[in-house]
């Protein structure tokens, strides 16, 4: 417990237009401090203050969250005017506006403090140590405000021991000035879903038969076209039963993928995508009807997809670099990531193995409660104690 001090939180991810994966990482954060201080009020602790800062006009967004134990703090303009001046450096010192504690800055780059101690979440450092892979214009302002984010803040956390090695050697850092706090699934969300439920889903979709579950932005960094090339190498029987199915929004230098797909589609290959967004609601369900989840990325964080499928049950063939390693463990097949033999044969070998499936069953979930959102919020507890 923190006495007599508040942690604050950035809560601009939280209430983002486009909700991304950062986004979905702070909710997960703020729903095991919920847990946490529900545990506390129950064993009569005095419970942890935590408190969102958002803007004034995102408050009913911030309140679809509908968290019991995390209030909100108002920031006295837009999220437009917000997120232009976070961008820029030049907001207000936020412990002149909220009082002195400890602020959780969580997304990459940190805020003004005069008289508190701040922790800095970083994802990762791709944008320094796999540029290919980054949107210039985003890694340039990340690769100069992350480094005076870093001079500035007391704490650094991030999501993976990978990521953590990267910061550290990267930036020259003592290895205790970062800590890890790993995403997690909600079990209450991703778990098997009923075969009822899936067809159901799927007809919502347009989905059609078996189908090879490929889930992410389409960027080069996910390297889909070695998932593409691998698909179309399995014999045209197994083709012509189970399709590949792209699921994930557009990201940037999209063109040649997009152009090799259609090239393949209309060569007769079996990929398909679904008939509208697949909502956060409906993807368990879409991950539980998965043959299984295929994920040839060239880099990762952390790697979420893999971990939700192996909540669901769901097989993962995936890369074996970066963080992926931690994610899936012995729960999956592993290769490198421009393996396009490997991916075709591991996917034959599910496709033929019944009892590799029910394996991935059991063994997915087990691999899946690892992983808590609970027990990372408790990383952040420790650290602010720390600060104190």
């Amino acid at each position: 417990m923190i006495k007599n001090e508040t942690i604050f939180v950035d809560g601009l991810p939280l209430v983002n237009g486009h909700f991304s994966g950062v986004g979905q990482y702070v909710l997960g954060i703020m729903k095991g401090f919920d847990e946490i201080i529900s545990e506390q009020i129950n064993s009569g602790e005095n419970p942890t203050k935590v408190k969102v800062i958002i803007p004034y006009d995102m408050v009913k967004k911030f309140r679809d969250y509908k968290l019991k134990h995390i209030d909100y703090v108002k920031y006295p303009v837009s999220f437009r005017i917000m997120a232009k001046l976070w961008r820029r450096g030049i907001i207000i010192p936020l412990d002149l506006l909220y009082g002195k504690g400890v602020y959780i800055f969580s997304n990459f780059v940190s805020m003004p403090l005069i008289f508190s101690k701040s922790m800095l979440v970083i994802y990762d450092i791709s944008f320094e140590l796999y540029r290919q892979y980054s949107d210039e214009g985003n890694a340039k302002f990340l690769s100069s405000a992350v480094k005076k984010s870093i001079n500035k803040t007391d704490k650094i956390v991030t999501i993976s021991q990978n990521a953590k090695k990267e910061i550290v050697n990267f930036y020259g850092l003592d290895d205790n000035f970062v800590a890890v706090a790993t995403p997690a699934t909600d079990p209450s969300l991703f778990y098997r879903r009923s075969n009822n439920e899936i067809e159901k889903t799927k007809d919502k979709y347009g989905i059609a038969g078996n189908y090879i579950l490929a889930l992410s932005n389409l960027e080069p960094r996910k390297n889909l076209t070695t998932l593409v090339k691998a698909y179309c190498n399995l014999p045209k029987k197994t083709r012509n039963t189970t399709s590949l199915l792209l699921v994930g929004v557009s990201g940037w230098n999209v063109d040649n993928l997009f152009n090799f797909i259609v090239q393949k589609v209309n060569s007769g290959y079996n990929i398909t995508r679904p008939s509208q967004y697949v909502s956060d609601f409906d993807k368990p369900a879409i991950l539980s009807g998965a043959s299984m989840l295929v994920y040839p990325s060239h880099y990762e964080g952390f790697g979420m997809p893999p971990l939700e499928a192996l909540a669901c049950g769901t097989p993962v063939i995936t890369s074996d670099n970066s963080s992926l390693p931690e994610v899936v463990g012995d729960a999956g097949i592993m290769l490198k990531s421009d393996d396009t033999k490997g991916f075709t044969i591991a996917m034959l070998s599910y496709l033929k193995s019944s009892a590799s499936t029910k394996k991935s069953i059991i063994e997915g979930p087990k691999r899946a409660k690892l992983f808590s959102w609970k027990e990372s919020a408790k990383v952040y507890l420790s650290a602010a104690r720390d600060l104190k």
